[in-house]
């Protein structure tokens, strides 16, 4: 039945292609009967699009009218298949929406999540975990964007797990066709497809590193993804190419990119980037993400809603040289004494132990403690 979607958003010349319809329909499906006025106000259209879109699906026996627009049988039959539903509000009415309330449903959902033991975290690729809540708020956050239900969703990189958030509401609404994790972090991997197991939630990992092309298998495969990418603008960029890759062409596939705040001048490089790989933002929310460290980025980043346009996205192809992560860009070394003995490390990618992570593991070369204390950071020569 795409074929419905795609004659209709063809004979109203829709700009928001296909996924415009869907929206459309969403909306009938969340509210029923629904008067024109106020679908249009739903999906954020002009009114003659909408009517437009009415009529050619009316056409085709998907709408009908009685006190407003509903479905037909037909129409709720092509509904079921693209797995549009309705799905409930989670938004906090006392702070206007911008909260979010975990109902007694997805109590076990986040129970669950604050279960898993995750890997130590690795600050080389400027890891840091997201808190549970966070997880499934933007499990939930995408599910009433209608990004979810009956899509096929990719994870450019997934250490905050939002997968298995993702998944586990799904088995509570209406399943995506398929979910995709690509990363490049072995242990990240080997926890989400124990997790996928036990639970049953089918989700498909792939180790992989976004330096390198993506695989062909997942080219034009996607309609959502989801990335919350290195610090920096070139992990932007690069990120945002791949997922770009990844989707079905188009108008109006969603993106769910967490990215730190920024400082007025480097926000314009961000959007700037942001633009040049083909997406547009859509919504922007401060203080969104909450991490467990992170401190680079202040245990906080903005959930930036993206959709595509009808140009051509962004793509980088080939091997990707530049360097992505904080350590990269900006080298720096740290003096750690030893609380044990006394002894001075240095750690950085110049040193023996690139991390504090990794000295704490090796334990002091002199005495065996495992316990450190910062004492200076300092920018590298060696750049």
């Amino acid at each position: 039945m795409i074929k419905i979607l795609e004659e209709t958003a063809n004979a109203t010349d829709l700009r928001e292609g296909v996924e415009g319809v869907r929206s459309i329909l969403a909306a009938i499906v969340l509210a029923e009967n629904i008067p024109l006025k106020q679908l249009a106000q739903a999906v954020r259209m002009p009114l003659p699009v909408v009517a437009a879109v009415r009529r050619e699906l009316e056409k085709r026996g998907i709408l009908a009218r009685d006190k407003g627009v509903c479905l037909t049988e037909k129409g709720e039959a092509l509904v079921a298949e693209f797995g549009i539903v309705s799905e409930q509000d989670f938004s906090c009415v006392e702070c206007a929406g911008m909260g979010f309330v975990v109902p007694d449903s997805l109590q076990d959902v986040l129970e669950l999540l604050r279960l898993v033991k995750r890997p130590e975290v690795n600050v080389q690729l400027d890891q840091a975990f997201a808190l549970p809540e966070t997880s499934l708020r933007r499990a939930v956050y995408a599910l009433q964007a209608g990004a979810l239900t009956g899509r096929n969703v990719v994870f450019m990189g997934d250490d905050d797990l939002i997968s298995i958030a993702v998944a586990l509401l799904l088995k509570k609404f209406s399943p995506a066709q398929s979910i995709v994790v690509l990363d490049i972090d072995e242990g990240i991997l080997g926890l989400i497809e124990s997790l996928s197991a036990q639970h049953e939630l089918a989700i498909e990992c792939v180790s992989y590193d976004a330096r390198e092309p993506l695989p062909r298998e997942f080219h034009g495969r996607f309609q959502t993804f989801f990335t919350d990418p290195p610090y920096t603008v070139n992990g932007l960029h690069l990120f945002l190419t791949r997922a770009a890759q990844a989707l079905v062409d188009g108008p109006g596939r969603q993106g769910f990119l967490s990215f730190g705040h920024k400082d007025p001048d480097s926000d314009l490089e961000v959007f700037r980037t942001i633009g040049e790989c083909g997406f547009a933002p859509i919504e922007i929310i401060p203080g969104f993400n909450t991490y467990s460290g992170g401190g680079i980025i202040g245990n906080s980043s903005r959930m930036v809603r993206l959709t595509s346009g009808t140009g051509q996205l962004g793509s980088e192809s080939g091997h990707f040289s530049e360097p992505i992560y904080t350590g990269e860009i900006n080298v720096s070394y740290r003096h750690y004494d030893c609380t044990g003995c006394g002894h001075t490390h240095r750690v950085g990618i110049d040193y023996q132990h690139e991390t504090i992570e990794a000295l704490k593991k090796a334990g002091c070369a002199e005495c065996g403690a495992i316990t450190f204390k910062l004492m200076e950071k300092v920018a590298s020569t060696h750049q």
